[in-house]
């Protein structure tokens, strides 16, 4: 993991919870060297890593499920994860971040991007482990990194590396900082701002304890298509 200190963030991040975001981005920069070709982005939201991304391939396309600028930005295309409207092998990357957990069906979600994904292609996955419910009623599974590699090799894929995001002490601060987020309406709203540091803090002593990753907020997955 990158522990370093050189804070990144995104359009998602808010005061209490840009450590998340952080990762992340970390995991799709670690990630770059793959991106070439025309990219597919499923589940793009507000396509808050397009900036990263655009700069190394030859096209974006971002799909959603629907067109609702006011929450999900401006899909280049709308479109079904279940039953992608493109021609098989269609793309030489996929990427879909934090996207599975809200799929009913990930293992035809799996196959449906293997089958627009060129021979040689590469997908990219981010996906939660320990975390809360959001965006109910439509949060269906929380994946280990053995149930990723379950899937993914069921719909075909070979699996390049499945890594945490964050360890123990990251997973824990963040909890922490949306319990207390909750709760911090009006005047104690601006009390709480300080607790918000212990995001630098969380970065130092999971760098300390670098090894331990079984209590990941996250992981990202990098999964080949075989010629």
């Amino acid at each position: 993991r990158d522990q370093n200190m050189l804070i990144q963030r995104n359009s998602n991040s808010e005061a209490h919870n840009w450590l998340l975001h952080h990762y992340l981005i970390q995991g799709v920069k670690r990630n770059v060297i793959h991106f070439h070709g025309c990219l597919l982005d499923i589940g793009c939201g507000s396509k808050p890593y397009k900036e990263i991304i655009e700069k190394h391939v030859a096209k974006y396309i971002g799909l959603d499920y629907k067109r609702d600028t006011s929450k999900y930005g401006s899909p280049d295309i709308v479109g079904d994860a279940l039953a992608l409207p493109f021609q098989n092998d269609s793309f030489d990357i996929i990427v879909s971040f934090q996207v599975l957990e809200h799929v009913p069906e990930p293992g035809e979600f799996l196959k449906e991007s293997y089958r627009v994904l060129r021979p040689d292609g590469k997908m990219l996955l981010s996906t939660p482990f320990m975390w809360g419910e959001h965006e109910e009623p439509e949060d269906f599974y929380r994946y280990t990194r053995f149930g990723l590699r379950y899937l993914a090799e069921k719909a075909g894929y070979d699996v390049i590396s499945i890594e945490a995001d964050t360890g123990y002490w990251s997973t824990a601060i963040l909890h922490f900082n949306y319990a207390m987020n909750r709760v911090a309406k009006g005047f104690l709203k601006y009390l709480l701002k300080p607790i918000w540091l212990d995001q630098y803090l969380a970065i130092l002593l999971d760098k300390i304890d670098s090894s331990y990753d079984r209590h990941t907020s996250t992981f990202t997955t990098l999964l080949h298509k075989p010629i």
